[in-house]
């Protein structure tokens, strides 16, 4: 238990240097461009970036030897690896957009820079998988910087394997915008030409990551997981908004303020009171700073937490762990099919089984495979429980029941018995006083009641004969 602990917190410290990679990545984004002493710190920090990857395999690699269950860990090792190719990815892409500038205005950084490329080569990093591209604009310019970087920039690819390429990695409607087009090398060009006309739109561009900030879920109680899922919503879309000319560095106190929002009580009491000690206004760097910080500290409570619970497990008779699955099983709903209309109700309730006619039933139910009795499938008749037919007492159901005239005289005796019973509720009924003319023009203030479910409409005499000279010749009975 002692190794697990040492091995997540040295885990958690690798995933804070990764957390601050990505932070001066979105720092180094938001630059126009970058000087050549900038140029040289991200290729240096992102030579000791890639290193970091086997100090995390190793680690992460002893932690999923040691866990029972190791679903969780692999998990966790998922997560990370996409966030390392996508930050190594953007690095690439950033270096590589600086030295194409810098190119042109002198050849001897042009061979620096083909120098650098060759050492890069030279390392042996872990397999990049090919991004994929669904059609939303939120995900669109990690694709396209990504697919640009890996193999639409890369001159050593033919183009018909490029096409081949590009066509894997869209789905959905994404992929509709290049169907058309034969497969060949020539249709590559105007196969990405479309995929940027279609998505390279700025204004929605801006919208999209703008409202991905705002829309980010607030967080009832502190979980490492849901503090770095604020931390990458935050970093990713700043970064994109950045990438589209937005002027994100003037931002951090909007954007602390919208995302000390989200915070659950807890971490947002610690981070009044770290802003509290800091004699300047915070930056965004020192914000997530301190979500990272209080992150790598709840997720080694949480693997502390859940290493003891598994190890107070083992210590149970087989018993009692047979009881505790037992408890945990809980039945699936499954929902109901009518076999009349295919909705999800039982074929008694069905409206429109109800409105065919008694003789049409009873034809229709005894191909539904259901009792005769409850109209409920899984039985028979003779089996059911249930009552009977209401009216002839028989182990059928009541809607299925055929009825003779006796019945039918018989039925209306009972409503009209349930109608009289009905009436003797008391029933509260709306009031509202209205103006009455009369046949010489005069307003008259009357009272109504107003009932919704009356069949008949009355007058008292007294309003009659004050509104109406001859009620014998004014329409009223």
């Amino acid at each position: 238990m002692t190794d697990a602990k040492s091995l997540i917190k040295k885990r958690a410290s690798v995933k804070a240097k990764l957390t601050q990679f990505a932070s001066f990545l979105n720092l180094s984004q938001s630059c126009k461009q970058l000087s050549d002493t900038q140029t040289v710190e991200v290729e240096y920090r992102l030579n000791i970036f890639e290193n970091l990857y086997e100090k995390y395999d190793a680690l992460q690699c002893d932690l999923e030897t040691l866990a029972d269950d190791p679903s969780e860990q692999y998990a966790e090792r998922e997560e990370f690896e996409k966030q390392y190719y996508s930050l190594v990815a953007t690095a690439r892409q950033l270096i590589s957009a600086t030295r194409s500038k810098q190119a042109g205005e002198s050849s001897s950084e042009v061979g620096s820079c083909a120098s650098h490329t060759h050492t890069h080569n030279s390392i042996r990093l872990p397999k990049i998988d090919l991004p994929k591209f669904s059609g939303s604009y939120h995900d669109w310019l990690e694709f396209r910087d990504t697919f640009t970087s890996i193999i639409h920039s890369n001159n050593n690819i033919s183009k018909i394997n490029k096409l081949h390429y590009l066509r894997a990695s869209l789905k959905d409607s994404a992929s509709l915008v290049v169907d058309n087009l034969d497969f060949s090398a020539e249709n590559y060009d105007a196969a990405w030409r479309l995929l940027c006309d279609r998505y390279d739109n700025k204004r929605l561009l801006v919208n999209n990551h703008v409202q991905a900030l705002f829309n980010v879920n607030p967080i009832s109680k502190e979980s490492s997981k849901s503090l770095r899922l604020i931390i990458d919503t935050t970093n990713k879309n700043l970064r994109a908004l950045s990438t589209l000319g937005q002027p994100v560095q003037h931002w951090d106190t909007l954007i602390i303020y919208i995302m000390a929002s989200k915070l659950d009580q807890v971490t947002n009491r610690e981070w009044e009171e770290h802003r509290n000690s800091l004699t300047e206004p915070p930056t965004l760097n020192i914000f997530i700073n301190f979500l990272s910080n209080r992150s790598d500290l709840l997720e080694t409570l949480e693997e502390s937490k859940s290493i003891k619970t598994r190890g107070e497990g083992h210590s149970d008779n087989n018993k009692s762990n047979k009881s505790f699955l037992a408890t945990t099983d809980k039945p699936k709903y499954k929902p109901l099919l009518c076999p009349m209309c295919k909705q999800d109700h039982h074929v008694f309730t069905c409206e429109t089984f109800k409105s065919l006619p008694v003789e049409v039933r009873n034809k229709r139910v005894h191909g539904f495979n259901v009792c005769l009795n409850c109209l409920r499938p899984g039985h028979d008749a003779n089996k059911c429980k249930l009552g009977h037919c209401k009216y002839c007492n028989k182990k059928h159901n009541t809607l299925l029941h055929v009825h003779n005239d006796s019945e039918l005289s018989n039925t209306q005796n009972v409503v009209l018995s349930a109608n009289h019973s009905a009436s003797s509720r008391i029933i509260l009924l709306s009031t509202a006083l209205v103006q009455v003319t009369d046949t010489k023009g005069n307003c008259h203030t009357a009272r109504v009641l107003l009932d919704n479910g009356s069949t008949a409409n009355f007058v008292s005499s007294d309003l009659v004969l004050t509104t109406v000279e001859d009620p014998s010749t004014g329409g009223v009975c």
